[in-house]
């Protein structure tokens, strides 16, 4: 257990709610919400470039929000991809350290469903597109940067990744946004154990 010590701190929630237009018919929005922990201590860079556009960043000319924001891309059984905060399609995205960034370690693994991770175009080009495994996939490992971990809503994860997509694009039928985005004060740092960081149900903490 020495080797993971101290992967698993927590040290900021992000939480995102999200609205799906017409998921059950004409008029028949869905709305959940679901909460990112984030391992702040292990992926420091990583963790403060998400908690700061959950947050809403604004910078000089830089204005960067999750808010308002779609789901542009689900695949069944694998993930769902979000988070292009400048063109919204998955072909954009910035940081708060610039256009790209690097990539800051891979001791975090995409062992777990729920796992949450940064899409990228490529090494060292992480932005602001991050996605959430709806199934384990390690073989994603040394190629994206796993910083986070869903504790809470779970289920609304789950029928984000049941909205009908187009096989071919993975482009979502029905619209899905992320409404309104921040950050839940934890007040101190906290642990995920390993058996916590590798459940498919929400995690019960206690912040």
């Amino acid at each position: 257990a020495l080797g993971h010590c101290g992967n698993y701190t927590v040290t900021d929630e992000a939480w995102f709610d999200v609205e799906v237009r017409d998921l059950d018919g004409p008029g028949e929005d869905y709305r959940g919400r679901f909460v990112v922990a984030l391992f702040g201590e292990t992926c420091p860079m990583t963790s403060m470039n998400f908690a700061a556009i959950a947050k809403g960043y604004k910078r000089g000319r830089t204005n960067l929000s999750y808010k308002n924001t779609k789901v542009h891309r689900v695949v069944p059984d694998f993930l769902i991809q979000m988070g292009d905060v400048t063109i919204g399609d998955g072909t954009g995205g910035r940081s708060i350290y610039g256009d790209k960034f690097v990539d800051e370690n891979y001791v975090i693994s995409h062992k777990a469903t729920g796992v949450v991770s940064m899409a990228n175009h490529g090494k060292d080009t992480n932005g602001s597109q991050f996605f959430i495994l709806l199934n384990k996939a390690r073989w994603l490992d040394n190629k994206h940067v796993a910083f986070g971990k869903v504790i809470k809503g779970m289920d609304v994860v789950r029928v984000l990744g049941e909205v009908p997509a187009d096989p071919n694009t993975a482009v979502p039928k029905r619209t899905i946004k992320i409404i309104d985005s921040g950050i839940n004060n934890i007040g101190t740092k906290y642990e995920l154990s390993e058996e916590q960081f590798n459940s498919e149900e929400d995690v019960m903490t206690e912040s």
